[in-house]
């Protein structure tokens, strides 16, 4: 409890006994002696729903159904509770009007990413533990990545850069163009692989969303 209200001071959070509680989306739960936890949904929310986003709406959900996989990952001790929680995310995108092949293609791309491509068709209890424990290891270290880029920043050594991306192989650019950087800055004294992290990230303008929607002003 200290460590958590440390990290996130805008969280509030209550301490009781009980055998089962909710917080937020995770529900956990004392089963005789063992701990079991699953995705929760409230019940007097509207089911099948994406998160409204404004600008490249198929990249952002596309980015939503992978955190929401993490997600479910994360939380559902019991295999059987995981394949319901990816049953529900994919119909969740079919119902608000993507495609099969969009569908198909984010959560063949999460299981491979994964290595884990029979998870998606067994219902293996030691699999999906073995899966779990190789996806905590993974977040362990992205949480350790954010903290050296974090430190980059405070430094003023971490860049963000910006680019309009409209179509074609961005991983293949972001690759070249980080090749190039630390070819003609390799021996910098700032700029160096060494010294500073580049960030790409991409700008959408040509969306529906983008043209139509007004973002809330800051004041």
């Amino acid at each position: 409890m200290p460590t958590v209200a440390k990290k996130h001071p805008d969280v509030h959070l209550q301490t009781f006994i009980g055998s089962s509680v909710h917080f937020l989306n995770a529900y956990v739960a004392n089963r005789n002696g063992q701990l079991y936890s699953r995705v929760y949904h409230d019940p007097t929310s509207q089911g099948y729903t994406l998160p409204y986003v404004v600008g490249h709406c198929k990249l952002n959900h596309s980015d939503w159904l992978r955190s929401a996989l993490v997600r479910a990952v994360s939380y559902c001790s019991s295999v059987e509770d995981f394949q319901q929680e990816r049953i529900y995310l994919e119909l969740t995108c079919l119902v608000n009007g993507y495609s099969l092949l969009f569908v198909e293609s984010c959560i063949q791309h999460f299981f491979k990413y994964c290595n884990a491509d029979n998870m998606r068709y067994y219902l293996d209890q030691a699999m999906f533990d073995k899966f779990r424990r190789r996806l905590f290891d993974f977040i362990d270290i992205q949480h350790e990545l954010s903290d050296k880029n974090q430190k980059l920043d405070d430094n003023g050594n971490l860049i963000r850069l910006h680019y309009l991306y409209e179509f074609g192989p961005r991983c293949q650019f972001n690759q070249q163009f980080h090749h190039l950087w630390f070819k003609y800055f390799g021996n910098h004294p700032i700029l160096s692989k060494e010294k500073s992290k580049i960030v790409l990230t991409t700008k959408h303008l040509h969306s529906l969303n983008a043209l139509l929607a007004r973002c809330k002003s800051s004041k």
